[in-house]
Formats: structure tokens, sequence, C-alpha cells
């Protein structure tokens, strides 16, 4: 497929793959058409990991948020991918990163119109049929046997003879042998039956929930039904038969969970709003969108239920990747600007961004600095005379006095950034909110950072 082979082409030299580029792609193909439920059970996966946003981005469209590499790695498991680098020869890492940049796309082709298919298309079928081994030729024996008699007349005129001689003989022994003398008892003896070769686990047992304001999604994959019967039991136990939604997949070639003996209780400690755990084969690690210290608190008190039979650690850091993927697809939406674009245009894409202040600072992140250099050459492209304002805001923690001067420094920050990178002071102009207008809930760690904002307006357009 034409867009396919442009994939594997932007990839290829993006994340320098070379000729590994096209086998990857179709690696990821077969991930998404081979996990249970199809395409709509690949996408759950990134769902319960809490990319519900993310994905939303992805159907019907190829310019949708880019996981990162931490995140896919929490959505698909780390067998997973190490599986995929093993075969190409690649750094998981490496794979990782590729996977998450190529997911939007290979989704937003599967997903026409934004909805998703209940099949596989005939294209995909098409694509990953490029790939199927061709049958091997069958061993040519007769033909070299005849080319041996018409060599050697004299041999063939008495082999054949003979041949047919043996096998005549052959006959009546073999007619003969089933008649029992009757002073003689066969017994005949069954041949000893070969145990078959017990299963060896492939793919550790997994289990993926998203506490979102108290709204549990789940997905994962175990051995058997007795085990996905329990987990969804103390899942709706805990948090209610109304507030949980997923699947579980059964595959024969998934370890033991044995973390399933005390996955009730643990849920318990999973009641806090942003939570994210993932059980993977013998680890947990817990995280999300709560604070470092809540996300500590519950692992220490999960603990005592698990001792040294799992190993207990952190999710990456949640708000970090949420500011990446913003600030990725910020930049995106800035190189697709099409010519003659407008100062609603340039607002609309920079609105999009998360510039994560330290607390109690103006300090802007590297990471947003390189972003407002980018946006700054947008600017510079609007007619003389055009205005945007730089709004500074903050959350509702700490006096409000302060905060209005916190929010007009950050303002100002935001601005002076943008004239150092090019753009005409005249066209920007910086002003502080404090704590105004928050656009969510001040009680939750996301929340908080999307009060903590830089919004763009346009206040005069020429």
């Amino acid at each position: 497929m034409p867009m396919l082979d442009n994939v594997i082409e932007d990839i290829a030299g993006r994340f320098n793959l070379g000729a590994k580029a096209g086998p990857l792609v179709r690696e990821v193909v077969q991930l998404v058409t081979g996990s249970p439920g199809g395409i709509g059970g690949f996408i759950d996966r990134f769902k319960a990991a809490g990319l519900g946003s993310q994905v939303a981005s992805w159907l019907g469209r190829t310019d949708g948020a880019v996981p990162t590499a931490p995140q896919v790695e929490q959505a698909l498991g780390s067998n997973v991918l190490g599986g995929i680098a093993n075969r190409l020869g690649l750094p998981s890492g490496l794979v990782a990163a590729a996977i998450g940049y190529l997911t939007p796309k290979v989704i937003g082709q599967m997903t026409p119109g934004g909805v998703i298919p209940s099949g596989v298309a005939p294209w995909v079928s098409s694509f990953l049929g490029q790939t199927q081994a061709m049958p091997r030729p069958v061993e040519q024996v007769a033909p070299v046997a005849m080319h041996v008699l018409r060599e050697e007349p004299h041999l063939g005129r008495w082999l054949i003879p003979l041949l047919a001689g043996l096998g005549v003989l052959g006959l009546l022994w073999y007619l003969l042998s089933g008649i029992n003398p009757p002073s003689v008892e066969r017994t005949a003896t069954a041949p000893a039956a070969v145990p078959a070769p017990a299963a060896v686990a492939t793919v550790p047992a997994h289990l993926a929930i998203n506490n979102d304001e108290g709204v549990i999604t789940y997905s994962g994959t175990v051995h058997d039904e007795a085990t996905r019967t329990a987990v969804v039991d103390s899942l709706k136990a805990v948090f209610g038969a109304s507030k949980v939604k997923g699947d579980i997949a059964i595959d024969a070639n998934a370890g033991p969970a044995r973390w399933v003996v005390n996955l009730r209780s643990a849920l318990e400690h999973l009641k806090t709003p942003g939570v994210q755990a993932v059980f993977d084969g013998d680890s947990l690690k817990v995280g999300g969108m709560v604070a470092d210290s809540d996300r500590d608190g519950i692992l220490n008190s999960l603990r005592p239920l698990f001792g040294t039979s799992l190993a207990l650690g952190a999710l990456s850091d949640r708000v970090g990747d949420l500011v990446a993927n913003a600030t990725s697809r910020t930049e995106g939406a800035l190189s697709s600007l099409r010519p003659g674009f407008s100062a609603t245009d340039v607002v609309n894409v920079l609105n999009q961004s998360i510039i994560n202040f330290p607390s109690n600072s103006a300090d802007i992140p590297a990471i947003s600095k390189t972003l407002l250099d980018r946006a700054a050459g947008a600017i510079k492209q609007l007619p003389q005379g055009t205005v945007i304002e730089i709004a500074g805001y903050t959350d509702t923690n700490g006096d409000p006095a302060s905060n209005l001067q916190l929010s007009q420094q950050r303002a100002e920050a935001v601005k002076a950034a943008l004239v150092q990178a090019g753009v005409d002071p005249g066209m920007l102009v910086a002003k502080g909110y404090g704590n105004a207008n928050p656009v969510a809930a001040n009680d939750t760690l996301e929340g908080r950072l999307r009060n903590r904002r830089i919004e763009y307006r346009v206040a005069k357009s020429a």
C-alpha cells in the first residue's frame, strides 16, 4: 500500500532503521490485527494504560498524539517489545519509541471515518501476505528412478519382474502371518503412550488498571477462564460492577498469575483517583496522575501483601509524559500549518501545548523553550499589526495575590522567549490572571496541571 510505503520510508530515516523499517511495520500491523478482540482489543490496551484521550486522536487520522516509549511498554508489556526487538535485532528502547510513532499512523489507516472495523480490511491482509513463505517444492524421486531404467534397458528388463515377484511373496507372508497356530497364544501389546510435552509459558500474565475518578478501566491476559473470572470478580467487588469496564484475554501460553490470590486486597489500596497499576508477570508497578508521595504510600501499603513474590516499582513519570506528548503534538501541528495560515490557526495550535513550570517559578523548561522557538517561526509569518495575548494562569494552591504575580511572571517569561526567538515585541502582550477561570478541578494532580497553563488569544488581527 502506498501509505504504508510512505510510513516505512519515514521511520527508516527517522529512527535509522534502514532495511528493518519494513519488517517493523509488519510486526506492528500483525500485533494490531492479532490482538484478542482485533483492532478494538489492541486499542483497549492503550486505554487501560490511561491513554484514552490519545487513542481518540488516532481514529481516522494519521497525525494523532504519539505515545512515549514508556507508555508503549506500559500498554503492550516488556515481553512483547522484547520479542519484537529480538526478532529484528534492534534495541528494545528503539523498538518502543518507533512503535509509539507508528501506532497512531497504522491505527489511523485501519479506522477510516473514525470507525473501528469488526474485521481486517483486504489491504491489510494483502500487506501481511507479502511476507508469507512460499511452499517448499516437493522432492522429485520417481523421475530419477525412471531415468535410471531408461539409461539401463537390460537392467530394467529383469529388474521389474523381480520386484513384482518380491511384492507377491511379501503379500503371501502378510496373509499367512495373520493365522495363529492353535497352540500359540498371541498377545497384542499396545505401544506405550508418549506424554504430551508440557506447555511452556511464553507471555507473562498481565493486568493493567486505570482509576479515572473512580471509573476503572482494565485489560490483560491470563492463562484460563478461572483466573479471568477471579480478576473480574475482584474488580467488581471492590469498585462496584457499574464502575468497571474492560476485557481480559485468555492465552494458553500465559504464565501463572500469582498475584491473583491477593488481588482483591491490593485493589483496596488503588482507590486514589488517577492511580494506575500494572501487574506483569512477577512485577507490579504503580503510578499515574497521582503525586509522588501518594504513589509511594500505595507501594508501601502493597508490600506486606506480596512480600518478595512480586517486584514492586513506580511507573514512568505521568506528568512528564503528558508534557512530552503535548509538545510533540503541537510541534507536528505547527509543521502542518498550510501556507496563508491565520493568527487564529496559530493560537489554536499553541493552545494544545503544556508548559510545566517548576513550583513557584517562572523558569521555562528546556523542552518548552524548543517549542517556543518553533512557535516564533509561525508567529513571525503573520501579517503586521497582529497582536497575540499570552495569558498566564495558576492553580488554586497558595495565596491568590502571590498566584496573580506568579502568573504575570510566567506570561512575561513566555513573551521574552518568543522575542528572543525573533518575534516583534509589538505583536505580543503578556497578562497574568492568577487562579481565575479554572478549566479543571483543582483536587487532582492532572487538574492542577491543566489549570497551571499558558493560553494564547488573538488580541488584534491585521
